[in-house]
């Protein structure tokens, strides 16, 4: 649909609405406390602006809008695998999702905030990447915070399995005196050095490349130099905590020096925390940040 045929089907006065942005659709939703917008390529939050505040999330400067192309930065949705196929790497790297187009499926106002709900299903270009019935929805909800809630629904008569994350890129002022809390004693997969490690300081601080899937972390709190950030979760064993460090970075041109001014800290589903869903069932993978 072009945004006048959403804005009319689906638009709300002075909480939602639709227009044309780079080569998709954008959705800005108000809620009274603060402001999102999420592209319908990729279902993709790509602001979220609590009132008088800086953007909590951080898209790159050098980020690419093309189709094919992810969008750098935001939140993109990693599904139905996260980094690499396991079986064939020429596929796109964390699935299909995150450069599909969804459509609209909802819109709603509430007492205290506004919801978008997006969808994506089986088509003949999905199924020659992944060959199974499905169902996605992305519900956004926006109050005072933001939540996004990523539902696979099993369509197909044999049950598959799914990894994904909301991988979620957060606004900061310095990589070098930032620090993440709520990972103490929190065992990890460090796929930088490639080895298994526990965490035993109090806080994470960084400077240099982090790549880390942490099991059974609940709430992570950022702190930087002038808000604290909460990140919660639901439906999720694995929190990846990212940032390419500066040699990385370089060579990716849609990031470059913008390594500086993000940090990565994603609901995830991967490892051994991979997702079977049976036939006909469902399963949601969420963050709340605030």
């Amino acid at each position: 649909m072009n945004p006048e045929t959403l804005n009319t089907q689906f638009g709300i006065q002075n909480k939602i609405s639709f227009k044309a942005f780079e080569h998709t659709t954008i959705a800005t939703l108000k809620s009274e406390q603060a402001t999102a917008v999420v592209s319908l390529y990729g279902a993709h939050v790509l602001s979220f602006t609590p009132n008088n505040e800086e953007d909590v999330l951080f898209v790159s400067p050098h980020a690419v809008y093309n189709e094919g192309k992810a969008i750098r930065g935001g939140i993109p949705i990693c599904w139905p695998w996260f980094n690499a196929h396991p079986l064939d790497k020429s596929l796109p790297s964390h699935g299909f999702a995150r450069i599909s187009t969804w459509s609209v499926i909802s819109t709603n106002t509430s007492y205290d905030g506004v919801q978008l709900e997006l969808g994506l299903s089986a088509n003949s270009d999905t199924i020659k990447l992944w060959p199974y019935q499905f169902e996605a929805r992305l519900k956004i909800s926006l109050n005072d915070k933001l939540t996004v809630e990523l539902t696979t629904i099993n369509k197909d008569d044999k049950p598959f399995d799914v990894s994904a994350a909301l991988h979620s890129y957060f606004n900061i002022s310095d990589i070098n005196t930032v620090a993440l809390e709520g990972l103490e004693g929190m065992t990890y997969m460090d796929d930088v050095a490639n080895c298994d490690s526990t965490q035993h300081e109090k806080e994470l601080r960084f400077g240099r490349r982090a790549d880390r899937r942490y099991k059974a972390v609940g709430t992570t709190i950022i702190k930087d130099a002038n808000r604290n950030i909460e990140v919660t979760k639901g439906g999720s064993g694995i929190t990846v905590v990212w940032n390419p460090g500066e040699e990385l970075a370089m060579q990716m041109p849609d990031l470059l020096d913008g390594y500086k001014n993000m940090l990565c800290v994603e609901a995830a589903n991967s490892l051994d925390d991979t997702i079977t869903i049976q036939a006909g069932k469902q399963h949601t993978l969420s963050t709340t940040i605030g």
